[in-house]
């Protein structure tokens, strides 16, 4: 009998709130904030592009310090500029311009209209046999003018295979997107300006808001929770004053248009990036050098620490590992470890799990839950409640399979990374032979360096297609063709090229040291199934823009976010002889790359939120702005999650 077992054997036969208040005592320590957590070493970044000094430099000290505009696939910066909606929409056509020449529709009128009134489940049938197919289209374009979608018509054929149009009532809710104007295109298309959430939160309070289903919210790319960041929506058929009258405390939208099409994942170009660096020690000669030797070096393609989560007692790789081993027993107690010391104050989140931990009983840790979490966690636990503590499978199955993705992914970007590293220390910044390339130059922009594949696939519902681009083996007759800025190396799956050189042996023994194979990685249950992708090693900022500013408070607004643009607040101007020196950056990415990782190549430093930390307090300590506890609320905002 293992440990887990004997626990819940010894606590199942306890079952009253007393037992629960015990727990709850026994495993609730004081909370403090614990500045020590994942470092970039513990998830396989060690190298850089360039040996440049560095130099410090506080990332994200305030929210508006790091501001995200989506470039969209025309290459326009994404920006909200305006919140006024439309004056006039496309005017609708007038009667005299929708004409059934047949005399069908009038023929019909009384019944149609009986139909209606009755609200009865039949059909009427209009015969047009012998009507051209423009003589049909004229007959549902009336009926849909007159009728404002109250009937729904379509052309079908009898037992004799003769044409007629089925007319019947609409199953449509009654609401504004029934009379939807015909002449006005399908999908609005507004700009979203978001502070301190994440788009997929935002999406689920639109979604309540205007009354649709979340998956009618399309976007192209999720933004980051911590930061200013701007993006397009679009939704089918809503009107933009509806949308406008929502209101939720830090969002905005605005810069509404219809258009033919849907937004889908992955419709952008890249990001641009605005990011302030508070208390830089460096000359500005020194600044300069770095971001030169940036522009052409680039910097190290890693995953950032955000792909990892902010835990460092389960970190999402760790469960990551155990799905792709295909113990989900083992990713639950990975998920519901009690995290006691990882934040300021105490959550029902954190009783759940302290009493799951301790007893195995899901129906009790359920009890600390409220009915508004919607958390992994407090997915699991009533899933475990209701299917049996041992369900584990089914745990998973009822998570969205995004949030399973991001726990497989993060795995695998831990190995690509730890691949990457080690290549980068012994061949250096060169391509060799047996290295990999995109097959089709274009395929850098087609889907790799965009999105996740199993992300693409998820948006389209389709698990079975959506192919990586092909790609080739260097060899020693093309190896002069190439740059480091060619090369892409896997990301482990089931559906992938590994180099042919003793990279590709590497894989295979990292992956063992876990139990696991390319073939594993293909799983029965599709959930757990990664077929892998591609990555470049090197990648570069483009388009970088720069200054420095002095100042005088650590907490001045240095970057101004779209909304505060738009209504003219007016931007900082540098103090001179100021007490602090900050730099002011700019520059586009590629949408799979992490700012983090350009900013990490300018400074060498860490950009883990213990390392800022650290930064914020010794700044914050020498120059006696604040108290003690000032100092430390301060420092303990600081939290990196700048993947774009």
């Amino acid at each position: 009998m293992s440990v887990i077992e004997e626990e819940m054997l010894g606590v199942n036969s306890q079952t009253n709130d007393s037992v629960i208040d015990s727990v709850l005592k026994n495993l609730r320590p004081t909370k403090t904030v614990l500045f020590e957590g994942l470092q970039e070493k513990n998830v396989g970044i060690t190298e850089f592009t360039t040996s440049t000094t560095g130099m410090s430099g506080i990332l994200k000290h305030r929210l508006s310090d790091f501001q995200v505009n989506e470039i969209d696939l025309d290459g326009n910066i994404v920006r909200l500029t305006s919140r006024t909606v439309p004056e006039k929409e496309l005017e609708e056509p007038c009667k005299n311009d929708v004409i059934d020449e047949s005399g069908l529709c009038e023929k019909y009128a009384e019944d149609i209209d009986k139909l209606i009134e009755s609200h009865s489940s039949k059909q009427i049938e209009i015969s047009t046999d012998g009507l051209t197919k423009e003589q049909r289209k004229s007959i549902h374009k009336f009926l849909k003018f007159k009728y404002n979608k109250k009937v729904s018509t379509c052309t079908k054929k009898d037992a004799q295979d003769k044409p007629f149009i089925a007319v019947s009532l609409s199953t449509l809710v009654k609401n504004d997107r029934q009379t939807w104007p015909t002449s006005r295109p399908e999908y609005l298309h507004f700009a979203l300006h978001k502070c301190n959430m994440d788009t997929t939160n935002v999406v689920n309070i639109l979604s309540k808001q205007l009354g649709v289903k979340v998956n009618m919210i399309k976007h192209a790319g999720t933004k980051d929770k911590r930061g200013n960041t701007t993006q397009m929506i679009s939704v089918r058929k809503l009107n933009a004053d509806n949308v406008a009258k929502a209101y939720t405390r830090n969002i905005w939208t605005g810069n509404y248009v219809y258009k033919d099409f849907s937004l889908k994942l992955g419709d952008l170009k890249g990001n641009r990036f605005r990011i302030a660096l508070r208390n830089i020690k460096g000359s500005d000669e020194e600044v300069s050098n770095s971001i030169e030797m940036l522009k052409i070096h680039g910097f190290v393609n890693y995953y950032g620490l955000q792909r990892f989560g902010s835990s460092l007692v389960s970190p999402t790789y760790v469960v990551g590992k155990s799905l792709a081993c295909g113990n989900c027993e083992e990713a639950i107690e990975h998920i519901l470890k009690p995290r006691p010391m990882e934040s300021a104050f105490e959550t029902d989140t954190d009783r759940a799990r302290s009493v799951w931990w301790e007893t195995r009983d899901p129906k009790m840790a359920l009890k600390q839950l409220s009915k508004k979490n919607f958390t992994v966690e407090a997915k699991i636990i009533r899933s475990l409640a209701f299917n049996g503590p041992k369900a584990y499978v089914n745990a998973f199955q009822i998570i969205p399979r995004n949030l399973v993705l991001l726990y497989l992914h993060s795995y695998q970007s831990l190995l690509w990374n730890t691949i990457v590293s080690q290549r980068i220390r012994k061949y250096g910044l060169k391509p060799i032979v047996g290295d990999l390339v995109f097959k089709d130059n274009d395929a850098k922009e087609a889907l790799i360096e965009i999105i996740d594949e199993e992300e693409i696939k998820e948006e389209n519902n389709d698990l079975s297609n959506g192919k990586c681009p092909e790609v080739e083996i260097i060899s020693e007759e093309s190896l002069s063709k190439y740059t480091i800025f060619d090369v892409v190396y896997p990301l482990p799956g089931c559906d992938v090229r590994y180099p042919e050189n003793e990279i590709g042996k590497w894989y295979i023994d990292l992956l063992a040291k876990d139990n696991l194979t390319s073939e594993k990685l293909m799983k029965k249950n599709k959930l757990f199934s990664l077929k892998g992708t591609y990555r470049a090693i090197i990648s570069k900022a483009e388009d970088i823009v720069w200054s420095t500013v002095n100042h005088d408070d650590l907490n001045d607004d240095l970057l101004l976010s779209d909304i505060e643009i738009m209504n003219n607040k007016q931007p900082f101007h540098s103090v001179p002889g100021g007490s602090f020196k900050s730099l002011l950056i700019e520059f586009s990415l590629k949408p799979s790359n992490y700012a983090t990782m350009v900013v990490r190549e300018i400074t060498k430093q860490d950009t883990s939120s213990h390392a800022q930390a650290s930064l914020c307090k010794t700044s914050i300590s020498k120059r006696n702005l604040l108290t003690t506890d000032e100092d430390e609320n301060s420092c303990k905002k600081i939290k990196l999650d700048v993947k774009d």
